[in-house]
């Protein structure tokens, strides 16, 4: 094995490069937001280079709409399986959770991309 096939370990890289990039990229855009997050930081925690990732992603848009894509929307099923809401009530409620509750994708990538970029 060449130097160039080994990661950051010193183990070797490569295989499943795709599947670190997603699962960093859910912590990360759940922890911290999709704008706070940067590159620099999920290649960190995904254990790849930035050549990496562009090669799996074209530009940080494509990545977060394949964590959009993956997101499981039970995450927010208490909210959506009242009863006791009218189906308005329900969809208005999806807005109201508690702080400690991690944003629904969706609204976590609508919130950061109406924010002004300074």
């Amino acid at each position: 094995m060449t130097e160039l096939e080994k990661g950051p370990t010193g183990s070797r890289r490569g295989r499943g490069a795709r599947e670190r990039i997603l699962s960093a990229s859910q912590r990360l855009f759940r922890e911290q937001g999709i704008n706070r997050t940067g590159m620099d930081q999920l290649c960190a925690a995904a254990e790849v280079s930035k050549r990496t990732a562009y090669q799996h992603f074209g530009s940080k848009d494509e990545l977060v709409a394949e964590y959009l894509r993956r997101f499981d929307p039970s995450v927010l099923s208490g909210v959506f399986d009242r009863t006791d809401l009218t189906p308005r009530e329900r969809l208005l409620a999806a807005f109201d959770i508690p702080p400690t509750t991690p944003l629904c994708p969706y609204m976590a990538a609508a919130q950061s991309w109406s924010m002004p970029v300074r």
